[in-house]
């Protein structure tokens, strides 16, 4: 799969996106602990760690113990592996690294934009708020996240007309 195909599918789903994030920051883990810090229904994260190990992003460890110098979330030192743990590959990285308002803005066309914009076109349209709240870009309350408002301010300094 292409990087441009991978990094459209992370735009669209924030959830996966999330999941990838937390291998970040947690260098290696397993799927229940990122349910729990994440947030996300246990099976959606089995899904998306396996369609982020199918992408190449993440890879299964092959060590027969974990130190906490390795799974910076762990709580004891060392512990023998009872899950199946995964940490993410380079390609992970630099898809990651790439994942900035540059690239949603890519996703979204100009009725969008408006609708991070003007709070009384969110009421009417709640079905493009859906696809907007899926990406990130909306929290469930139907207000912009920072990624959000960092998209609409690249819109507008790249002067594209959102009123």
């Amino acid at each position: 799969m292409e990087d441009a195909e991978i990094k459209k599918k992370l735009a669209m789903d924030h959830q996966m996106l999330m999941v990838l994030e937390h291998f970040q920051l947690a260098k290696l883990d397993y799927a229940k602990n990122v349910k729990i810090y994440t947030s996300i229904p246990q099976e959606n994260v089995e899904i998306y760690i396996e369609r982020l190990y199918s992408m190449e992003l993440l890879e299964k460890y092959s060590g027969s113990s974990v130190k906490r110098t390795q799974a910076k979330l762990k709580k004891t030192n060392e512990v023998h592996k009872h899950h199946t743990y995964y940490e993410l590959t380079n390609k992970g990285h630099y898809i990651l690294k790439d994942m900035t308002e540059k690239e949603y803005i890519k996703y979204l066309q100009v009725e969008c934009l408006k609708l991070l914009v003007l709070k009384r076109l969110r009421k009417e349209n709640r079905e493009k708020c859906a696809k907007l709240y899926d990406m990130g870009l909306m929290d469930k309350n139907y207000e912009p996240t920072s990624m959000g408002l960092a998209v609409v301010d690249l819109a507008r300094r790249r002067q594209i007309k959102i009123l």
